[in-house]
Formats: C-alpha cells, structure tokens, sequence
C-alpha cells in the first residue's frame, strides 16, 4: 500500500506540473483572443480542475509516513503553487467569498424592521462547556439562524461556570436587532416553515437538519470546495470570525500586544492543552499527554521547510498553555529558541489555581487565540476545542489553512453537527470489495469520523452498495459535496 501511494502521490505532481504548463499555454492563447465569450467559457472550467488537483495532491502529502521525504515533497509542492500564476486568484477568491458570507451575515443580522423579524434565541451558558465549546455552538447557531431566515439574539445568561456573560467581551452580533419580545418556544431543531416568532434553540446532538455541516451554500459551493481541501472548517471558520469580532477594548489590548512579536519573521505557534483534557476527567476526551519535543519536533521541521526557499531565520515560537510548568520547560530545552508566552494567562488557564473562569482568563484565552492565529503555523492537539477553533478561524484569515496547521492526536473535526459525510472511492480495493466509484457513508454521533490504524488515521464507513463497514485511509476516498438552499444567497450569481 505504501509504495503504491508514493506512486500516486508522484504520479499526481507530475500530472499537476503538466497540466500547469498547458493551463498557462491556454491562458496566454485566450490573452490574444478577442472573443471575451470564449475566454470566459474555457479558461475557468480548466482552472478549477487544476485547483481539485492541487487541492487532492497536498492533501495526500499529509499521508507519507517518511517525514523526510514529506519534507521536501511538501516544499516542492509549495514552489510549483507560486509559480502557477493562479496565487493573484486564489487570494482574490479567497476575499470575494468570504465577502459574500459576511456580507449575508450582516444583513441577517440588521433587517430592515426588526420587530417583524423572526428571532432565534441561543443561550451561551451550556452546562460543563469551555470556551472553545461555546463559541462553537453558538457559530451553529448563526448558521441555524441564517437557514432559516432568524435573527440570532445571544441572550445575557451568564457562563454555566461563572457570572461573566461571554458576548459582552465582542462586538454585538447586530447593531440594530438585538433583543426580542414576549415568550420563545423551546426547541431541539429549528425548521425553516416554522412560523413561531422567537424560538430558544436547545441542542440535542441527536438530531440534524439538512442544512448542518457539511452543508454549503447551493450558490457557492463549486466555489468553495476550489478553495480549500477542508471547506466545512472554511464555512464553520466564516461564522467564528463574525462571532468572535473583539469589542474596542480587547481590541485595543490585542493591538498592544502584538508589538512585542516580531511578525516581521516567521513565527510557529504552539498550543499545549493539559489538565482536564488528560485522561477521563473534565471533558471526558481521554486525550493523552504530549511532551513539549514532540511539539518541537514538528516546530523544526516546518522551519527547515521554510529555508529551503528562504534565508535562514531565527526560530521564533508563541507558546500557550495551561499549564505553567510547560513554560518553564521549554525555555529550559529549547534556550536556541526566541519564545514567546504569557505566565500570567497560563497560571490563570490551569484547573489548580480555580481562575479558569474569571475574567481576566478568559481575555486571556481570547487573547491566546488572537495571538495563534497571527503565526505561520501551529501545532496543537484536535481533541482541544482551542485547536479546531484556531484551525477553522486560521480557515476565516487565510482562505485555505490545510496546510498551517498540525494536530499530534486526531485529524481536525466538527464535533457538534457534522454527523455523516458521504464519500466516492477514487481507487479499487479488491481485498474489502471497493470499487473506483462507489459511494461511503461516514458516521459518527460526536463528529469524529477517524480512527488510527497501523499509525496511520483512517475513515470509518459503510460502503453504500455492499452494506459493509471498512476502515480507508483518506488518500482512497473524495468527500462528496452537500448543498443546501440558503436562501439569502440567491442573489448571488
């Protein structure tokens, strides 16, 4: 199996530096057409089978157990992206998209009469819920709210573990609708033909609706799934940058300190998480513990990448934690290393010292997540709710963040809504029955659609025309799109 996968890895690079060259062949012929009806029917239909390529080829990438040679394939691949002269066009693509989401978020959210307007009422205080936890359920909230035509109100409930009231801490999420009158009726799910005026969201990770992840927009989905190898972080990334909008003075702090980061060379992020997240206890996530090396390890590896086209730098590494004893360690291993970090936000992040929950930590995981995102790459652990956040806001930033980010437990995941993905096999596999072209359903009640096998992570699913259950790693497999008629992007052409 091995073997036969480097085979397609290199044989899919090849065919991506060939298809390069004719696109650009093509491109430059249609430069001298004059016909623009020609140009326009041609030349975008091409380009976005050479981006499905390039998408498919950096993915697989992730799959080469020699990390060696991972190394150099990934760099290589980085240097044929900046030559094929599309990096204008991603980055523009990038903005106008992200533009069209914000945009009907915006006028969701501020309707012309808001008294009229139906309202979904969502409570940012669910029991045993971090913060990571509860900005996610509130962005299924605001994709709830958009299916559905509602406005969303964050109601004032202080956090389940405290009395702060988490929204006060950002921008409003509508600067002209903000509250409701009379009486909510309670829900599990709301329908989009549901006529009650206020209705009170209460999840129920038993139920789905058609237009929960992974779900896209019908209007942009093609658009989308050019763009990025992981679109559903992308859609779930647009609806966290819009929450998570700090208000003028965290706004204000974060601008202060960021001036003490050199940004101006290349910084790697590092977000450790202990504490509850170890073994059985707070989350129940049985996660395991992670020594700082091996964080280091892959910290290393992306700047050696990085000089391989670029003058050597000084390592530079923002470093959050929850546990203050990690700090102390690495500046203690790593002293070659110019390493930032804040004691104060990690003394006050630890279970121990029972200030989790204050004000004063959570500016601090805000501020943690802020800092995160500005970096060039991270290392984290995916079953942190903080690691799947930063890699779906690094998704709201950047356009396509599947390459800025490395998780040293599972791959990345929805855990609150993205129950099933549907998949087509894109190879044969005679020994479990796998034809090129057969569908796969991937469920999981909690959203995790992965298990380890041999080292390697692989799809859990059910092969739709023999009923039988098989594990595949990735590289096998292509997500099948899901689309759903949001309508406020019907005017969208």
């Amino acid at each position: 199996m091995t073997i036969q996968y480097h085979y397609l890895v290199l044989s899919g690079i090849l065919l991506y530096s060939l298809l390069w060259i004719s696109f650009q062949d093509m491109f430059d012929i249609f430069e001298d057409i004059h016909s623009p009806n020609m140009k326009k029917k041609v030349v975008p239909d091409t380009k976005y089978e050479f981006e499905n390529l390039r998408l498919r080829l950096r993915e697989n990438l992730e799959n080469i157990a020699d990390k060696e040679l991972q190394l150099v394939m990934k760099s290589e691949m980085e240097q044929l992206e900046e030559k094929d002269g599309l990096s204008n066009w991603r980055q523009q693509e990038s903005l106008e998209l992200s533009s069209l989401v914000q945009s009907a978020i915006t006028r969701l959210q501020n309707p012309p009469d808001c008294s009229q307007s139906k309202k979904l009422v969502c409570n940012m205080n669910s029991p045993q819920c971090g913060f990571g936890c509860l900005v996610h359920k509130s962005a299924y909230c605001l994709i709830t709210a958009l299916a559905t035509r509602r406005v969303l109100i964050l109601s004032d409930l202080p956090w389940y573990y405290s009395n702060i009231t988490v929204k006060r801490f950002f921008l409003p999420v509508s600067s002209s609708c903000t509250s409701y009158e009379g009486s909510t009726k309670k829900v599990s799910q709301v329908f989009q033909n549901d006529s009650t005026q206020n209705v009170e969201l209460r999840h129920n990770n038993d139920l789905s609706q058609p237009y929960d992840p992974p779900a896209l927009p019908s209007v942009l989905a093609e658009r989308i799934l050019r763009l990025t190898i992981e679109p559903d972080a992308w859609w779930i990334g647009q609806f966290l940058g819009y929450l998570m909008r700090p208000n003028e003075t965290v706004r204000d702090h974060l601008a202060r300190e960021e001036e003490k980061i050199d940004f101006s060379s290349p910084v790697v992020g590092i977000h450790v998480r202990r504490t509850d997240k170890i073994g059985n206890s707070g989350g129940g996530t049985m996660a395991i513990v992670h020594e700082i090396e091996e964080y280091m390890e892959e910290v290393e590896m992306w700047f050696r990448k990085y000089e391989m086209t670029h003058l050597p730098v000084r390592r530079q590494v923002y470093l959050a934690t929850d546990e203050p004893q990690v700090l102390e360690e690495c500046h203690e291993k790593y002293p070659q290393y110019t390493i930032y970090d804040n004691i104060e936000i990690a003394k006050l992040a630890t279970i121990k010292t029972g200030q989790r929950y204050t004000e004063d930590s959570l500016v601090g995981i805000i501020q943690d997540i802020h800092m995160l995102t500005l970096t060039n790459f991270i290392v984290c652990t995916h079953t942190s709710n903080i690691c799947r956040l930063l890699y779906e806001l690094l998704h709201f930033k950047n356009g396509d963040a599947s390459s800025m980010i490395h998780s040293l437990d599972i791959p990345w995941h929805h855990r609150f809504v993205r129950k099933s993905i549907k998949f087509v096999a894109v190879v044969d596999d005679f020994s479990t029955n796998l034809k090129k072209g057969d569908e796969l359903l991937s469920y999981d009640q909690l959203g995790d659609h992965h298990q380890l096998k041999n080292l390697q992570w692989m799809l859990k699913t059910q092969n739709l025309r023999t009923q039988e259950n098989h594990l595949y790693p990735v590289y096998m497999l292509k997500q099948i799109p899901t689309s759903f008629d949001f309508a406020i992007f019907d005017e969208v052409n």
